[in-house]
């Protein structure tokens, strides 16, 4: 997962609809009046998430995909309170088998921010598993949010280990360069778990 830091600046256009829009409810969020609102969203999302899908960290243009909510605005993990705030919206791409799509009103145990990947191990193969050190709770968490988001799905895992393979390589032969490689790859976040 991306670790993901909003720009503390809410893009213009949200903050005017909402200004705007005093009793928007939910529903609203799929009104055509917001359509043009959620385009500007989605590509300042985009900015802040260093043009990756905030979930599965594959490469996404600022104006494919989805805007998500982190935490769902509807259905039984409602918090329709944060329907319109920035701070909940991440830019997801559209997979049923993945990501915002897959995980529908879900509320993930370990949601993307600093430090999200800590309790992650990533294998050679591409596989996410838990530290083999945290508690049971813990593992039941990660394991939670990564089939919650269907982070192990063969495609991505097989695109993962082709990207493992070549950092590996890269670690051996030229291990400084590491570092700027990796600073503008897909799933540059879990694979810093790799180098470090």
């Amino acid at each position: 997962m991306i670790e993901l830091v909003h720009n503390p600046v809410v893009p213009a256009v949200l903050q005017a609809y909402v200004a705007a829009n005093r009793a928007a409810v939910p529903a609203d969020f799929d009104s055509a009046a917001f359509q043009p609102v959620k385009r500007q969203v989605k590509a300042s999302l985009n900015a802040d998430q260093g043009g990756l899908c905030v979930y599965c960290e594959t490469e996404l243009a600022a104006q494919s995909g989805q805007v998500d909510h982190i935490k769902p605005k509807s259905g039984p993990n409602a918090h329709p309170h944060l329907a319109f705030t920035y701070s909940n919206y991440a830019q997801s791409c559209i997979n049923e088998k993945t990501c915002g799509q897959k995980k529908k009103a879900g509320l993930l145990p370990i949601q993307p921010g600093p430090g999200c990947n800590d309790d992650f191990s990533l294998s050679t193969d591409g596989q996410l598993e838990p530290m083999p050190d945290l508690i049971r709770q813990r593992k039941h968490a990660v394991r939670q949010t990564r089939d919650m988001l269907g982070l192990q799905n063969a495609a991505l895992v097989r695109e993962r280990q082709r990207w493992i393979e070549t950092v590996i390589e890269l670690m051996q032969n030229q291990p400084a360069l590491v570092p700027a490689f990796l600073a503008d790859k897909p799933f540059r976040h879990i694979l810093r778990r790799l180098a470090a």
